[in-house]
């Protein structure tokens, strides 16, 4: 039986809390180009929530699949840094993930998807440590590259058997029979991504669910309809749909949601959905 070798490229994906607003990204992108310079990077996402291991996780897993085989993710959203949790490549079939043993790489075994996984300590393949506030720096970025280069992740780690992770808030029914969920992510244009996933709806409410009927609820705001595609809604006006990735999400049309219901931040924001009256359950 043949057994086909994964492709390494020489792509590498950058996910982090970092934003744009200081020199931490710049250098670690120096490393990185400073070990192999004809490395590819890719951002990916810099604005996660500062230290939001769970938002990371969740930005990682709706992306990942659009990259092309052998690209290495830099991830590097991490609270705990300088502490004792461990420095993990995480390998695929098609991929490879590196970043810290505490949960930002939840979503690759959440799917199943996880073929090994290695832990690096600083050494050959890292840069010498100056301090212990920047491992992105010293040790994620050298060791992402060398992954690039060839390096097999046998010869940078050893395997172990389990690592650290944050499960995913999974939206669930109340006692009102309500869908309830939450916030999961805020977009830079205020759209606000939630849990609840446009299929989890059919097989609570039924297939034949007319979405018009549908009512969501946020705070003191009620929202009757669903729609598709954000010029449905009226200008300036909070509305829900579901977008690209089927979730549920609120936006205001050439608008900011966020804004407009005066949010300062996500991590307490419920939204509840409720079915056409007399709609099926649980179908």
């Amino acid at each position: 039986m043949n057994v086909k070798k994964k492709v390494h490229s020489n792509i590498i994906a950058l996910l982090t809390d970092f934003s744009w607003h200081n020199w931490y990204l710049g250098v670690m992108k120096g490393v990185i180009l400073g070990i192999n310079p004809d490395v590819r990077i890719m951002d990916l996402c810099h604005d996660v929530s500062s230290q939001d291991v769970r938002e990371g996780s969740f930005v990682l897993g709706n992306s990942f699949e659009y990259f092309p085989p052998g690209t290495v993710f830099l991830c590097v959203v991490d609270p705990g840094v300088g502490g004792d949790r461990r420095n993990l490549i995480v390998e695929t079939d098609k991929y490879y993930f590196v970043g810290p043993d505490n949960g930002i790489l939840s979503c690759i075994f959440e799917k199943g998807i996880a073929r090994k996984v290695y832990a690096v300590k600083p050494g050959k393949y890292t840069l010498p440590l100056h301090g212990r506030t920047f491992l992105g720096r010293d040790i994620f970025a050298p060791i992402a590259t060398h992954l690039t280069l060839g390096i097999e992740p046998s010869e940078m780690g050893k395997t172990v058997d389990s690592v650290l992770t944050v499960p995913a808030l999974k939206p669930h029914i109340n006692k009102k029979g309500e869908v309830s969920g939450r916030a999961v992510y805020v977009d830079t244009f205020g759209n606000i991504i939630t849990n609840i996933r446009e299929q989890y709806l059919l097989d609570e409410f039924g297939k034949k669910t007319d979405w018009d009927d549908v009512i969501v609820r946020i705070g003191k705001r009620r929202i009757k309809g669903v729609k598709r595609y954000y010029e449905q809604g009226k200008l300036g006006k909070l509305m829900a749909l579901f977008d690209s990735w089927g979730y549920l999400e609120l936006a205001v049309n050439m608008g900011n949601a966020f804004n407009l219901l005066g949010l300062t931040e996500k991590k307490s924001l419920e939204v509840f959905v409720s079915g056409p009256a007399g709609s099926p359950k649980r179908k």
